[in-house]
């Protein structure tokens, strides 16, 4: 319908696209074959992959355009007359993905184009790619062979049909050989109808249930399905805020607690709000849509509406932020340009509702192309990127110096940098200007064959698609940027604060953290640090990883508390705990370098190489197990109390970490896993982003190039988070060395995953690169808790020729050759998992998200 509205806009048309400009009697003596391969095992989405090779004569007229530069006219004539109806100069789809333009090879007799192309089975939408149509239904799909017209004359030699391993259902012609699964019909002759090729084939279970997930009602479900997890981890802050009100660490809050535990309230409840607001927005619209309620917002202002979402929740946090004089004035004016363009449209040469139509008003699109009416709007989308980034920037600043002390007089929230402002405006000029960069590049992917310079209709087709691609940016900036990234970012510093505030207020003699330190940094875990997973055939089920976790961090602190070692019980009664005080730490630190010596001489001894009393030996090393009395009988102040038999001074001081107190071991560690993460967040971005097509991708994606970027900040927070918490909980952590501990955080950050490979497993669905992220993971902890070990003894550093040997002292060399070896066995995890992902292609999808593409049909668009 579209297509031949166009033609009638355009004189003459429909006479040009009569014309046998294919020459279609020279293709008669072209060789086709084709084929299609289904994948449904370890895919998200059933995934099918098409091959169209065509070899034409070399007599052909226009065999030679094929050559020629893609975007030449002749280039695109001679490949539509291959691939499309050639009749169809408005060829568009957004169903097909390519990882490049077809092969074009040449010999003495052949000018062979070789076409491969990809779709995923993500709605019940109608999927045409390359030569194939798929119509997919709630249970069964169809697949049809589209020949294209102009090679109906041609030579099929083969068309070929893999099912992925599930059998047909139906075949409109009996296929000349092949299996149940993978039908092949072969033509020996040239000449004759080629055959007309239709199968019917059943999925899985579950990529059935995937692809019918984005469609009506079940969007709206899917919002609900997710809605779970953002309540159940408000209802986990709002504890950490009763907990920490009820328990201040110095008897009597102060006012740095008072602010901290204000601040976690409110960033809980204002994160929860926008969370409903980008869960439920595209789904309630399209719902209220299909059901003709509200129209004038849900469908006709729709653009307008999604503005004013976006922009009230970037005030809002704003509002809690404070940005200063300065950011206020410009937040201000932002909004006001914001508000001008979203309800007076006319004034910019904007259409009234947001929305082109060139086939019921091409006058109106006219009117948008010539007074370059996109800069307006890319104006305002900038606009909306700049008052959330200045709200969510002040609401971090007001977070992390609320734990500081009191604000500046007249500065409620502290001073926002002139310098930060202006590049934030940058930034967001950059996002909007790349998200229109991106939505014309993603026009030439699916419109790649459509005829250019043919007349106006062309134009008014172009600048239509193109803006109405646009138009999904404010609805598209809040379900990326705050769906992705500051669910989290912001209650992760609000606990951070809480956490660092108590850290500074704690008693000297508090050598572990608090009950209530401890639900806290649980809950910081569990909220902020564990990986999202649970999303099994389209369905969000993420509270049952979320229990996992949950039941797994119970689980290692109540092991702690019996079998760490501050935890371990003296013949007194007392615990190791309550014995060792840090003023008593320089005395434990050369009591486990004498024993570390002590042992060394006993192993020279037995071997031979030296001679010595090993009575005398053993005496001494006897006298290092043993810690003073913390309440000795009267009359015996010299009372000594033996230490557990499997528990040296070494260990001892291992346990304690570096750092006098539980937050000082906490930074530590976060800073150790900074340095070590580095690496591994290059390998992780790599392939999650950089991999393959992935890179070609990122120029098709509205925030491709700031995905990459925020993923690099995102991972590395995430490990930098793991680390602070290992470091926190090191004293109460079962274990004796730092890979052990490490190795139980590790074991906490993939609970999530395991239940979600679990689900996978199930529904087989696709695992990703989970794997390679939990090995990295791995290996960063462990270098982290090796790091923490040496640090613990760094006053003894300058006696020893390289860390290496003084660890190799520090673990001795039994204990240090088993973490030699657990290390080298993830670095060889690392290096087969990394050879395993060379070889896979990421998920290529053009189109837009399941979710927003039921949505806009849903709307109407």
């Amino acid at each position: 319908m579209f297509t031949t509205a166009l033609l009638c806009v355009v004189p003459g048309a429909t006479g040009h696209a009569a014309d046998d400009e294919c020459h279609t009697e020279q293709l008669k003596r072209a060789r086709v074959t084709a084929s299609v391969r289904f994948k449904h095992a370890d895919e998200d989405y059933t995934k099918a992959e098409g091959r169209l090779t065509v070899k034409a004569p070399r007599s052909w007229s226009q065999a030679v355009d094929l050559l020629l530069n893609g975007d030449t006219e002749r280039y695109r004539t001679a490949m539509r007359c291959l691939l499309r109806d050639s009749g169809d100069p408005f060829t568009y789809r957004d169903t097909e993905g390519r990882a490049g333009p077809p092969k074009v090879t040449v010999d003495k007799k052949w000018v062979t184009v070789d076409q491969r192309v990809v779709t995923w089975v993500v709605n019940r939408q109608t999927r045409d790619f390359g030569p194939w149509r798929l119509t997919v239904g709630n249970r069964l799909w169809q697949l049809e062979l589209m020949r294209p017209p102009a090679l109906n004359g041609a030579w099929w030699q083969e068309i070929t049909v893999d099912l992925g391993g599930r059998a047909s259902r139906s075949a409109s012609v009996a296929p000349t050989s092949g299996t149940a699964t993978r039908l092949t019909w072969t033509k020996e002759k040239a000449g004759g109808k080629p055959p007309e090729v239709r199968v019917t084939l059943q999925p899985p279970a579950a990529k059935a249930s995937a692809a019918r997930w984005s469609e009506h009602p079940w969007y709206v479900f899917d919002a609900l399905a997710g809605f779970p997890l953002d309540g159940a981890f408000l209802v986990l802050l709002l504890i950490t805020v009763r907990t920490v009100r009820r328990a201040p660490p110095s008897g009597a809050s102060t006012d740095a607690e008072r602010r901290t535990a204000r601040n976690l309230l409110v960033m809980s409840w204002l994160v929860f709000a926008v969370s409903v607001v980008h869960n439920f927005d595209d789904p309630l619209l399209g719902h209220f849509a299909l059901h003709d309620t509200a129209l004038f917002w849900t469908d006709r202002h729709r653009t307008a509406v999604h503005f004013g979402l976006a922009l009230l929740s970037g005030l809002a946090l704003c509002v809690f932020g404070r940005p200063g004089r300065t950011g206020v004035v410009l937040v201000v004016a932002a909004t006001g340009y914001v508000t001008a363009v979203a309800c007076r449209p006319e004034w910019f040469a904007l259409p009234t509702e947001l929305r082109l139509d060139v086939e019921n008003f091409p006058d109106e699109v006219r009117w948008f192309r010539e007074n370059k009416a996109m800069v307006a709007f890319a104006g305002a989308c900038a606009c909306v990127v700049f008052v959330w980034l200045v709200g969510a920037t002040a609401s971090l600043l007001r977070l992390w110096r609320a734990a500081d002390g009191p604000a500046t007089p007249g500065r409620p929230g502290g001073r926002f940098p002139h310098a930060l402002l202006a590049a934030l405006a940058v930034v967001s000029v950059a996002v909007s200007a790349l998200s229109v960069w991106t939505a014309e590049n993603l026009w030439e992917q699916q419109s790649w064959l459509s005829e250019r310079t043919a007349s106006e209709a062309y134009g008014l087709w172009h600048a239509a698609t193109v803006f109405n691609e646009m138009r999904w940016f404010p609805s598209d900036w809040l379900d990326w940027f705050h769906g992705t990234y500051f669910w989290w970012w912001g209650p992760s510093l609000a606990v951070l604060a809480v956490l660092r505030v108590r850290g500074k207020a704690a008693e000297p003699g508090d050598v572990l953290p608090a009950p209530v330190e401890l639900l806290t940094l649980k809950m910081f875990f569990v909220v902020c640090i564990a990986p999202v997973a649970g999303w099994y055939a389209g369905v969000p089920l993420p509270l049952l990883p979320l229990l996992g976790l949950w039941l797994t961090l119970t689980g290692l602190l109540a092991i702690g508390t019996r079998r760490a070692v501050l935890y371990r019980k003296l013949l007194s009664g007392h615990r190791l705990h309550e014995v060792a005080r840090e003023s008593d730490r320089p005395q434990l630190l050369k009591a486990a370098r004498r024993h570390r010596e002590l042992h060394a001489q006993l192993r020279r001894l037995e071997q031979g190489q030296q001679d010595g009393d090993r009575a005398q030996l053993e005496h001494e090393l006897d006298r290092l197990h043993r810690l003073a009395h913390p309440s000795p009988p009267p009359g015996l102040p010299n009372t000594w109390i033996r230490l557990p038999p499997s528990i040296s001074p070494v260990e001892l001081a291992l346990a304690w970490g570096p750092r006098a107190t539980w937050w000082g071991n906490a930074c530590r560690a976060a800073y150790f896993t900074a340095l070590a993460s580095v690496p591994a967040v290059a390998i992780l971005i790599w392939a999650d982003h950089l991999r393959g097509v992935r890179w070609a991708d990122k120029f098709l994606q509205r925030f491709g190039f700031a995905e990459t970027v925020t993923a690099v900040v995102d991972t590395e927070l995430l490990w930098v988070g793991a680390g602070f918490t290992l470091g926190a909980l090191w004293r109460v952590l079962p274990g004796r060395r730092g890979p052990a501990r490490a190795s139980l955080i590790a074991l906490a950050y993939a609970t999530p995953v395991l239940v979600q490979w679990a689900g996978d497993w199930i529904v087989d669905q696709s695992f990703n690169t989970w794997p390679l992220e939990l090995s990295l993971t791995l290996l960063v902890l462990t270098l982290t808790g090796v790091a923490m070990d040496i640090d613990t003894f760094h006053g003894e550093r300058h006696y020893w020729p390289s860390r290496a040997s003084m660890l190799l002292s520090i673990y001795r060399w039994r204990t240090a050759s088993v973490q030699v070896a657990f290390l080298i066995g993830q670095l060889v995890a690392l290096v087969t998992i990394w050879q395993q992902l060379k070889g896979n292609d990421p998920m290529i999808v053009i189109e837009r998200s399941p979710v927003e593409n039921a949505v806009g049909e849903g709307s109407g668009n």
